[in-house]
């Protein structure tokens, strides 16, 4: 029985004033981030005025952030610690737009568009703003039922939407328990690489994040707790796989076939509507060496770790120099006798200075015990973390350097790692021949530096670059002929992204199934989400939407469940029971993708990534900007689909046991 991690909320309201302690509150106020408070101030006093006085002190994170004088941050201090501590409280304020725009440019120190407005106030977790509140959906027909498949991050995002809405659902997963990749990834140094106070819902703002880039259980303690708040895990059926899911054109339903883990046993149900949410990372590449059955010490996947394998002392190889063997290598040098590291290809490293670092207390404390200080903070979080970031991957056809970097920003990022490289490796120009990339910063995923580059010069760790031929039963033949004797081998090469929805069986109209679609590794979808001749089938995180510039699947995920929500609505309203994208509709946004992604750094001449099939198509970037993806994404155009009842004289929803 999994033990519920009793996380505390962040303080979004009024409710937790005035505070009482007022020496811990002069502590907390200490330790918090200046033009978090600021806007705090403003925002609970409604003296813009302050803003002018402050403005001119922040500065844009890329240009160095924040720099107040400490005189003038001591004001501050001190005005806050007496509107918070006031008794009666300050009375609730509501903000125009127009204000909250102007408050949001000082907080990131620059100017925030008209176009990022409701959005950046969405992703802040703001509630009671105008146009902020949850969409009011009509009531769903009775008995209408859907299917949700996985229950990780994205699964569990949408059962909360879905009951909000009035929706009857049940989540199938595989495993014992939420949480998705973070439930069965649990290698050492498992972290994520977005900023914990930003990657999470914006409807549950965490007040107990331990660490700035949360660990792998921080993730997943989150997503637990989430999902027992909000009643999702007993609507979850545990340790059970969706073998196939059918489209019945006899009733109008999808027919699904699940089995479980446990015993084997297979239960045919009923939905009038399937969401897939099995997630990016949810099949680990399989050994694919040759001779790799023949080793006789321990190997696993860093996506299936072993915790029973004793790595202290041992001879071990880690294949692979992506984001996880990034995280994971530096833990294994440290308990390894040796350690090989072998690399199929050179990652751009970036330098994050608070990588490790845990949050202070006193930041914890301003997340929840002042109010709106973690809706402030996360909103510079996102800010800083997402769009801002999309500069960096277009292409500028004028470019005079194109070899190496896509526009003036990209080469001014190539030229800061390179100097970051330089500081590094001083002193070992083997080693910076070896990982020096010659492709754009930004044309595969940016690996975070959580210790590589010193690890790299320790006297127990090698760096192998010539290749692998083979593996034997003692260890790792190069390409050059040497043996590389192991105890132990581990895998860091990835996941099978581009076959997705393998693990179901996904049959539509007129017995297309989705394999004779999309074949092995080129799926399709409009918008990411609909395919034609697949009614009612929404893919959560399906082709092209993975926003690789920046941002991350928690975004995606709430404007994807947004949208489904939309879609649903508008068949109801329409009288409906089906809804289906045209073929020409999705054939037209497909084209208009692949026009914008000849524009994107990802399919560059010289970078060969996970984001590409075999025959170098992009199927799982997405090139809009996330403000763009967010607004397509507000409500469905009714001509993009076929809108159809139910086959006359057939029941047209789900029966009430929904199985057989």
């Amino acid at each position: 029985m999994t033990e519920i991690p009793q996380l505390r909320s962040t303080a979004n309201d009024l409710s937790v004033l005035p505070i009482r302690d007022h020496e811990g509150l002069r502590e907390v106020l200490a330790g918090a981030d200046v033009p978090t408070l600021l806007m705090v101030y403003v925002h609970l006093s409604g003296d813009t005025a302050e803003l002018d006085h402050y403005a001119p002190y922040i500065h844009p994170q890329m240009a160095g952030g924040a720099a107040v004088p400490e005189a003038l941050a001591e004001a501050l201090r001190e005005k806050l610690q007496a509107l918070l501590t006031q008794d009666p409280p300050p009375r609730p304020l509501v903000h125009d737009e127009k204000t909250l725009q102007r408050m949001m440019s000082v907080c990131v120190g620059e100017p925030v568009a008209d176009e990022f407005v409701p959005l950046v106030l969405e992703q802040s977790g703001f509630t009671h703003i105008p146009g902020q509140d949850p969409v009011p959906y009509g009531q769903p027909p009775e008995g209408f039922r859907i299917l949700i498949i996985g229950a990780g991050l994205t699964g569990i995002n949408a059962g909360v939407r879905f009951a909000e809405a009035g929706y009857d659902y049940d989540i199938v997963e595989r495993n014992p328990e939420v949480g998705g990749t973070w439930f069965h990834t649990r290698y050492p140094g498992l972290a994520v690489d977005t900023p914990s106070h930003y990657y999470s819902y914006s409807f549950e703002l965490n007040g107990d994040w331990k660490h700035w880039f949360s660990r792998g259980q921080e993730n997943q303690d989150y997503l637990v707790h989430t999902a027992e708040k909000f009643g999702i895990r007993k609507r979850v059926i545990f340790s059970t796989e969706v073998v196939s899911c059918t489209w019945n054109e006899k009733t109008g339903l999808w027919d699904v076939l699940t089995r479980s883990l446990a015993d084997g046993s297979e239960t045919l149900r009923h939905y009038n509507a399937v969401m897939t949410a099995v997630g990016f990372s949810t099949r680990p590449k399989p050994f694919n060496i040759p001779g790799h059955e023949s080793f006789r010490g321990e190997k696993m996947h860093t996506a299936r770790w072993d915790d029973s394998i004793d790595l202290a002392g041992k001879r071990v190889a880690v294949i692979g120099t992506g984001a996880s063997s990034m995280q994971v290598s530096p833990e294994m040098a440290k308990i390894a006798a040796h350690l090989t590291v072998f690399q199929r290809s050179k990652h751009w490293v970036m330098p994050i200075a608070n990588l490790n670092e845990k949050v202070p207390e006193p930041v914890c404390r301003a997340m929840r015990e002042i109010p709106h200080y973690a809706q402030w903070w996360r909103l510079q979080t996102y800010w800083n973390a997402s769009d801002n970031w999309y500069n960096n991957v277009l292409i500028d056809p004028e470019w005079q350097m194109p070899e190496v970097s896509v526009n003036a920003t990209n080469e001014q990022i190539r030229q800061y790692l390179l100097g970051y490289i330089d500081e590094k490796l001083a002193g070992r120009p083997d080693l910076k021949e070896k990982v020096t990339p010659d492709y754009p910063p930004g044309g595969k995923r940016f690996c975070m530096d959580n210790g590589w580059f010193d690890m790299l010069k320790r006297d127990n760790v090698s760096l192998e670059t010539d290749g692998i031929e083979r593996i034997v039963e003692n260890g790792i033949i190069t390409a050059d002929g040497r043996l590389v004797e192991l105890d132990v081998i581990i895998f860091a090469t990835g996941y099978q992204h581009a076959k997705m929805l393998s693990t179901v069986e996904v049959t539509g109209r007129d017995g297309v199934s989705i394999r004779d679609l999309w074949g092995e590794e080129d799926p399709r979808a409009y918008y990411g989400l609909l395919v034609p001749g697949f009614p009612n089938l929404f893919v959560g995180s399906g082709p092209n939407s993975a926003p690789n510039h920046g941002g991350g699947v928690n975004i995606l995920a709430e404007s994807q469940i947004h949208y489904i929500l939309a879609c649903l609505d508008l068949m109801h309203q329409r009288g409906a029971s089906t809804l289906e994208v045209t073929r020409e509709a999705h054939d037209a946004y497909n084209d208009q993708l692949d026009a914008k992604l000849k524009q994107m750094i990802w399919g560059h001449p010289r970078v060969k990534s996970y984001y590409q099939n075999s025959k170098g198509r992009l199927y799982l970037s997405s090139p809009w900007r996330l403000v763009d993806y967010w607004n397509m994404t507000r409500e469905p155009k009714p001509d993009h689909f076929l809108l159809d009842q139910a086959p006359a004289g057939e029941q047209s929803r789900a029966r009430a046991v929904g199985e057989e």
